[in-house]
């Protein structure tokens, strides 16, 4: 069931999902004045129990994304990796930000797909094992 933080409409809403995956989807401006809404609702997905195998930041809606959103995307991705999730980002649609997680390096660092729908397909750590099982048994 999806939740929503309006609680400051103008600059950055979130929503997110509960579950494996779970995803925090963002809309607006990532920066210094809206940093700890992300945080947040990063921090609430993580706190489900168990932790969700996998956590999509969908950044699609993002319109700004400052060095302090770059930073709290670093932070997210250490506390998904204590948590043993896997963080995954979908690619800013506006050029700025998009020019900004690459500048920034942290393309490098968390995984960043095309869009939602990449980044809920690529799976999770078990069809990562199966895989790995077949071509080690199979060599196919």
């Amino acid at each position: 069931m999806p939740s929503a933080d309006r609680s400051r409409p103008d600059r950055l809403t979130t929503s997110r999902s509960h579950g494996d995956p779970a995803v925090v989807s963002l809309a607006g401006e990532l920066d210094s004045g809206t940093v700890l809404i992300m945080a947040r609702a990063v921090s609430q997905c993580l706190a489900q129990d168990p932790a969700p195998e996998v956590l999509v930041l969908d950044l699609g809606g993002v319109t700004v994304l400052a060095a302090s959103g770059i930073r709290v995307l670093l932070h997210a991705h250490d506390h998904a990796a204590r948590c043993r999730t896997t963080l995954r980002i979908t690619a800013p649609r506006r050029p700025g930000p998009r020019h900004a997680l690459r500048i920034s390096g942290a393309h490098a660092i968390i995984d960043v797909y095309a869009d939602r729908r990449a980044a809920l397909a690529a799976g999770d750590r078990s069809s990562f094992l199966e895989l790995a099982h077949r071509l080690w048994t199979t060599g196919k």
